[in-house]
């Protein structure tokens, strides 16, 4: 692939298929992926509930931050963004100038549903507001997705798609592919 930038960003809310695209299109690509709240958890010894706990959301920003530089500065790669990363606007000038970035879209129900789905959600990722999950849903997207729009190059929307379907048209839309 003759990319001019060197990374591929995936960017979007928590439920989004982020983490499951990422390792499909790193295998299809031949590239290596990272996921950055992985990472973090991984530094810092602890969920990013436990993060929250301690730091508030003040510190994991910032240690969101600190990590997405680190990454951003090695070679090419895959990452998998934390849902909230792109609302700090240095993140977002950092992703435009290293990288193509993609917003893995799907409506809020969709959203909801894969989120109450996930077992591991709960342990790793604390909510964001105090409302139930589909207000939460509703409340935070408002606010993210015109930021989500702004920042991505692309968008493909998740809804009702195959892991497969949403690689494809991935594979399909980036530079030199």
């Amino acid at each position: 692939m003759n990319q001019p930038k060197s990374h591929l960003y995936l960017t979007g809310y928590r439920g989004c298929g982020k983490s499951t695209v990422r390792k499909l299109l790193a295998g299809r690509l031949g590239w290596p992926s990272v996921d950055l709240d992985d990472l973090i958890e991984e530094e810092a010894g602890c969920s990013i509930v436990e993060i929250f706990q301690r730091e508030h959301e003040a510190g994991f920003r910032r240690r969101e931050s600190e990590m997405l530089r680190s990454v951003s500065s090695m070679s090419q790669r895959i990452i998998a963004l934390g849902g909230g990363t792109i609302l700090d606007h240095g993140n977002q000038r950092l992703i435009h100038e290293n990288g193509f970035c993609i917003w893995l879209d799907a409506d809020n129900a969709t959203l909801v549903r894969r989120i109450a789905g996930d077992s591991t959600t709960a342990d790793r990722r604390p909510a964001l507001t105090d409302q139930p999950l589909a207000d939460e849903v509703n409340q935070v997207m408002a606010r993210r997705r015109p930021i989500y729009r702004a920042v991505a190059d692309i968008t493909v929307d998740t809804t009702d798609r195959s892991i497969d379907e949403i690689v494809d048209e991935i594979v399909s839309k980036i530079p030199g592919s």
